[in-house]
């Protein structure tokens, strides 16, 4: 156990000669994937923002039923009724709905223009369409109105935030192992009579190894927590967002991207660090 612990101890303070040798360097890998994590960070969260949006929006939009002059309201929720997939239905009358738009708006003394209408949410989103074409159907329906195009521009607009999010990341992942992979080289370079003289000593090539792939991992681990920063800014402003639509903003979101800008930058650190030693350390 003492040996083994003496092998991690050696292990770990290579690690840090390896920094230490690297100066300057060592703020430009870890700045440049902090500013990639973060792209990927603040894509990633407002693509989760977008999908539970359009999932509380379309949960909270009602179909709206607007019916012929002098048709029972009543009769025509009997109807309705007769699909199972409704999850809640109110009817307001054309005197109520008059009465509320009265509240809100100076209006001159006239009569009363609107409809009776009804208002539906159904249980499941994916049989709107065919229920507005049955609703359509019963003849005291004089309109039946639904605000899809919404729900549908929201949906398109976190699908394109993904495919950017997945080529930003695919571009300046790239850059990022560029530099992983000079860092070690020049490492390498400035240790390569030592490691010559391990090799000579029958040193194991997990030993040689493992201090260039924990430096990769450590520029990944602090890259992944100033990445973190720009990510609760933006959190702020989508919470302020999320409160202003009533919507629930789920924290849980927001720590699971946290914890995979973490790994995501300790896994490319310690994979460009893994490429660079197998490329420039014949071990």
């Amino acid at each position: 156990m003492s040996a083994e612990l003496r092998i991690f101890t050696r292990i770990i303070g290579e690690t840090f000669k390896g920094i230490k040798r690297t100066r300057w360097m060592n703020l430009i890998i870890i700045t440049t994937m902090a500013a990639i994590l973060s792209m990927f960070g603040c894509l990633f969260r407002t693509s989760l923002f977008i999908a539970n949006f359009v999932n509380e929006l379309g949960n909270s939009m009602e179909v709206s039923i607007y019916l012929k002059q002098g048709k029972n309201p009543e009769n025509v929720k009997e109807e309705i009724l007769k699909y199972k997939n409704i999850k809640s239905i109110k009817i307001i009358t054309k005197q109520q709905a008059w009465e509320g738009l009265k509240s809100q708006m100076d209006l001159p003394d006239m009569g009363n223009p609107l409809p009776d209408t009804i208002r539906v949410k159904l249980v499941d989103r994916s049989e709107i369409d065919e229920f507005i074409k049955n609703v359509k159907k019963i003849q005291a329906v004089e309109e039946v109105q639904y605000a899809k195009q919404l729900a549908d521009h929201i949906s398109t607009a976190g699908y394109y935030a993904n495919i950017a999010a997945l080529i930003i990341i695919i571009l300046l992942s790239g850059l990022t192992f560029f530099i992983i992979n000079n860092t070690i080289h020049l490492v390498i370079e400035s240790k390569k009579q030592e490691i010559e003289i391990m090799l000579m000593m029958g040193v194991s090539n997990w030993y040689i190894k493992a201090p260039y792939i924990l430096q990769g991992a450590f520029y990944g681990f602090w890259a992944g927590t100033l990445a973190i920063i720009p990510l609760l800014v933006l959190s702020y402003y989508l919470k302020k967002l999320a409160d202003f639509f009533y919507i629930d903003y789920l924290f849980l979101n927001t720590n699971i991207v946290i914890l995979a800008i973490i790994l995501a930058g300790i896994a490319v650190g310690a994979i460009g660090s893994t490429i660079s030693v197998r490329k420039y350390l014949k071990v």
